[in-house]
């Protein structure tokens, strides 16, 4: 990608008028000393055009790191830039666009011709992706009479993550077969659901040294607790539902972080777990991990939470939240609470978490359901962890 454009400046353009104003006059009406001022000026514009046009190439290289990365964390990027930066009255700066906003970037003096790296700071304000680039190259000479702009190298992205909030634990649920039976069960402990070969970082205290000496392979016991949380998520993505005071999406994002934070506690915990929209559209499933080990619908889920944006659409979710027992709905001040605590009403364990930028209070019991109030995700996350504990 390359893209040139702007020579003469403001300042050249009206320097030159006036040359040539002035060389004209002077000309008709005979006045050697005015036609030789007006001339110097052009000369002057048309060196430094001339000098800014022809002034030695420079070549740039950009590294970001790294490429997926929370918001607000650290994320820099390098420019490896070869070439003459400065070449008589001509000098050269650089300046990265990130997310559609230049970013100046200071240019070490260097030796000519060589090979000079230079890293800066990238802002992640926000969660989704990130568009880097392309670089900017501006030459200009010293009087300010010519510039030119040079627009080089591929555009990248950044995927930003929504901030991690701390949530210490999900909810218990209901116990239940280890078939997935909703027969109820009174006695603790856990079941044996598979075996699996061992893999480097599985227990070795579950081991199952009967399979293990009849297959002449080390085999692992994949236990499943009974009372484990079968989890459903749902986030309220109808713009409808949303007040922005703290600026525009500044509601939805604080629901966003708490979702991604509920559904990063119940994976790390290796519970099984159901994210939906309420508008239908999304829907991703993570099966449960007996040994906790990382799933790779984990990893898309939390990508996919990067970019999830808000729809128009304005009813209820089209499904019934069946085979669930922890019912967690996250929504906004301005959505119809009652139909969504119908909605999770309908589990044995439904949560409400509302982002209230005003909450007169910060729980209640409600119809059965638990209604959680706060103005953003750590504070929602505070009262979830609160109640999680009683």
């Amino acid at each position: 990608m390359l893209r040139v454009w702007s020579v003469a400046t403001v300042r050249g353009r009206l320097t030159a008028l006036v040359g040539a104003l002035a060389a004209a006059g002077g000309l008709v009406w005979h006045y050697p000393v005015l036609a030789g001022l007006g001339g110097a000026l052009l000369l002057v514009v048309g060196v430094e055009v001339a000098s800014v046009l022809l002034s030695g190439a420079v070549t740039v290289r950009r590294e970001v790191s790294p490429s997926v990365v929370v918001r607000h964390d650290p994320c820099s990027g390098t420019l490896h830039v070869t070439g003459q930066r400065r070449r008589g009255f001509v000098r050269v700066d650089a300046s990265d666009v990130v997310d559609g906003k230049i970013l100046p970037v200071q240019l070490p003096e260097g030796v000519r011709g060589r090979t000079v790296s230079v890293s800066y700071s990238i802002p992640t304000p926000r969660r989704g992706l990130l568009d880097i680039g392309p670089v900017r190259l501006r030459r200009y000479g010293i009087t300010g009479m010519a510039t030119a702009s040079i627009e080089v190298g591929e555009i990248g992205q950044v995927r930003v993550l929504p901030r991690r909030v701390p949530v210490a634990a999900m909810m218990p649920g209901d116990r239940r077969a280890a078939a997935g039976g909703s027969d109820s069960m009174d006695y603790g402990g856990t079941d044996l659901v598979g075996l699996h070969e061992y893999a480097m970082g599985d227990d070795l205290r579950r081991l199952h040294w009967a399979t293990s000496a009849r297959t002449g392979t080390l085999m692992v016991r994949e236990d499943a607790d009974p009372s484990e949380p079968h989890v459903l998520v749902l986030l309220d993505d109808r713009l409808m539902s949303y007040s922005d005071v703290g600026g525009p999406g500044d509601s939805f994002e604080e629901a966003v972080e708490l979702v991604a934070a509920l559904c990063r506690v119940t994976v790390d915990q290796g519970n099984p777990l159901r994210f939906r929209t309420v508008s239908g559209r999304d829907d991703i499933v993570v099966p449960g991990s007996p040994t906790r080990q990382p799933r790779h619908e984990a990893q898309d889920l939390d990508w996919f939470l990067a970019e999830v944006g808000q729809t128009s659409y304005r009813g209820l979710p089209p499904f019934e939240p069946q085979g669930h027992d922890v019912v967690v709905a996250v929504t906004g001040a301005t959505a119809d609470e009652r139909e969504l605590m119908l909605l999770v009403g309908s589990c044995p364990t439904g949560v409400l978490a509302v982002v209230d930028p005003v909450p007169l209070v910060s729980a209640e019991q409600r119809a059965g359901v638990l209604v959680l109030r706060g103005a953003g995700s750590l504070s929602l996350a505070a009262s979830w962890d609160e109640a999680a504990t009683r």
